[in-house]
Order: structure tokens, then sequence, then C-alpha cells
């Protein structure tokens, strides 16, 4: 089911035949292999229909992000502005008094907090171009199949346990029948080789098919005894602690601030950096425009002194800009992530869906594959009865 997370096999290349869809070479473990059409399966049945994107842009709020981070962005419009200032103006930049700088450095804060807040239009209208979260999980997955496992393990460890347990005790119980049938038919020839691989075979399938039916039916409660006994798929029992913790493993790995910062700046399949630079550099050109008004203004440079390098001076601002923004990027991603409070809001709403609606979500991820839980089951069930008989014939 999850290992190895790598394909194992000779050649190390797996070979899968269409009418299979397995490796006939070796084996990858069935999560680990199917990382990427799980993670579509599930975010096509979350995104966009639990949570979108652009309800989580629709919460950052210009002001409230300048307010929130004002040391930081003060800090970084005055590093920008001195940056350009001593490569273009070294000589006029130096010999003003530090409270005009200061004066100019406050007057260029303050046109950013305007050209920001006018980005950040720009940049939600246009956000579902920009960063596709069905994508990135995939990309994500597919890039680190370990992370799906440990996902899987996580939130259906309790399931897992209990598929172990039902089986084990069904086979105890089949087992019996298979002893007295056994013993009824002990003196026929041969029938050690035919009756206790196919009991075997019959045992291994219908455990495992039971334990899979019982973890996912019935899926509306059904309640016995004053509401006492509760019959209902052990998972779809614990759908608010399995929500709770599921949202927890995709924010904490997929769809946090600084995954998404990544997949945007640098994935090969996104554009999303591309539009974003293309939104920033529209709005710099206005702010260094109206900035350099403002030190025309000040009659701090000469406007045949600024004409030759406002466009140098328009990417010098987008380059020191993208070349200071890391070291400000865990704050930066801290208030993202608070403000869009995305783990809360899916743990909310995965819990309170429907039983069916529920199921819906979790349960197709995987149900493609059962079947090979279910054979291998049998199969290991033939091999066990092959072995059986041939101790008993040895005995």
């Amino acid at each position: 089911m999850f290992f190895p997370i790598e394909f194992v096999g000779c050649p190390r290349r797996p070979i899968v035949p269409s009418w299979l869809g397995l490796p006939i070479n070796g084996w990858q473990g069935i999560v680990p292999r199917k990382a990427g059409v799980m993670a579509r399966r599930a975010t096509e049945r979350m995104i966009g229909n639990l949570v979108t994107v652009e309800e989580f842009m629709d919460r950052i709020e210009p002001q409230h992000f300048f307010d929130a981070l004002e040391d930081l962005m003060g800090g970084l419009c005055f590093q920008v502005l001195e940056k350009i200032m001593l490569k273009r103006l070294p000589t006029v930049w130096t010999a003003l008094p530090s409270s005009v700088q200061h004066e100019l450095k406050l007057k260029v804060l303050e046109d950013t907090k305007q050209s920001f807040g006018k980005a950040m239009v720009d940049l939600k209208t246009n956000i579902s171009s920009i960063l596709d979260l069905q994508e990135m999980a995939v990309e994500t997955f597919v890039n680190n199949p370990r992370m799906m496992v440990d996902m899987f393990r996580s939130v259906a460890l309790k399931e897992l346990v209990f598929i172990q347990r039902v089986a084990a005790v069904m086979g105890f119980v089949l087992g019996l029948v298979q002893v007295v049938f056994y013993i009824m038919l002990k003196d026929k020839p041969g029938m050690d080789y035919i009756m206790l691989p196919v009991s075997g075979l019959i045992i291994g399938y219908f455990t495992n098919l039971l334990a899979l039916k019982m973890t996912f039916r019935p899926v509306w409660p059904h309640q016995f005894c004053n509401g006492r006994i509760n019959v209902q798929g052990v998972f779809l029992k614990r759908q608010r602690e399995a929500s709770q913790k599921m949202a927890e493993l995709i924010c904490r790995n997929v769809v946090d601030a600084r995954a998404m910062l990544n997949y945007m700046l640098r994935s090969p399949s996104s554009t999303g950096v591309e539009k974003v630079l293309e939104i920033y550099r529209n709005h710099v050109g206005r702010s260094v425009d109206k900035s350099m008004g403002i030190a025309k203004n000040m009659a701090m440079v000469a406007p045949a002194t600024l004409g030759s390098q406002i466009d140098e001076m328009k990417q010098d601002v987008i380059d020191f800009s993208l070349e200071l923004l890391p070291q400000h990027s865990k704050a930066i991603e801290d208030y993202m992530d608070r403000t869009m409070n995305v783990q809360e809001t899916l743990t909310w709403r995965l819990s309170r869906i429907s039983p069916p609606e529920f199921e819906s979500i979790i349960h197709p991820i995987f149900q493609d594959d059962e079947w090979i839980l279910l054979v291998v089951g049998g199969f290991l069930g033939v091999i066990i009865g092959l072995l059986q008989a041939w101790a008993l014939q040895a005995v």
C-alpha cells in the first residue's frame, strides 16, 4: 500500500501495460505511485467547492498589510530608495541633509502604500490565472511522494489498524470453519491441495473486502439503544477529527503562504511570476514617476538629469525589491498565514459537510485501487493454503 516509496525492480524503470495499470517488472507502493492522481482527485473536490484561492486573497487588505508590517515595509522602501540613489545619483544623495533624505523617504513610503493598494486590486482580480492551487498540490505530491504517504498514514492511522484487526478476527473465525471442512474431507486424496488454497483465497479476499466496506459503510449513522450504539463507517465516525488532521497536514505542506510563493516564483509549470512582475512593473512605473516628480519639486535634482535615467530606475526598483524581499519572507509568510486562515477554514468546512459529501471527497481518492488490496489478499491466502497443504503432507 505505502512502500517502497520509489520503484524497485529490474530494469529500474517500471514497465506498466495500459490494460493492467501496474508495473510487471517490480513494485512501488500504491499511494506513492498514484500520488499525482490522488492529489488531483482530492483537490478537485475541495478547491473550488469548499475553498477558493480568491476567498483567501480577499482577506488580505492592503492597508492592514502595511499597518501590520509597517516597520518591515518602511525599512524595505528606504533600502530600495537608498540603493537606487547611490547607484544613479550618488553625488546628489550624499550631498542632501539627512532631514531632506528622511522627508523624501516618507513621501516615497506614502506613495508606495497607495501603489500597493492598486497593485493588490489587480493581483486579486487575476489571482486565478496566477496561482493554481490544484496544480500546486499535484506538483508538490509528485515531487515528494513520501509526503502523500505520511498524510495517508497520519489521517487514516486508526482505520489501518481497524482493517488489520478485522482481517485478523475474520481470518481466525473463517479459519475455524476451514478446520471443520478439513477434518471432514481429509481422507479424500489430494483434497489438501484443493481445499486449503481455495479456502485461503476466499478468506484472504473477503476479510479485506469486509474491512474496506466497514471503513466507509454505512455512510449515514444508524443509532440504536437511544444512541448508545452508532453503526456507521469507522472513518466517517471520525469526520471532525480526520478533518482537523487533514487540514493541518495540507496547510503545513501544500497550501501555506511559503508554498504558494515558492510555486509562483520557482515552479516551471507556473506563469504566475511573469504576471506578478507585470502587475508590479506597471505600478512601479507610476510610483517612480511620482517620486521623481517629488524630487524635482524639492529642487533636489534637475529634470534633465532625471529624464535619461527614469526607465533604468524603474527596473532598479524591481531588481532591488526582489533582492531584498527574501530577507523578510518569514514575516510576510507568517502574516499571510494568519490573515488567510486557511487551516481553520478548511477544518471547519470539512467537518461540517454531510457524511455523503465527506465520503465523496475521501473515498474516491483511492477507490480505483481497492481491487489491488483484494487481489493481494486472495493471492496471499492461496500461498498460505499451499504452504499449509505441504506442511500437512510432510508431517
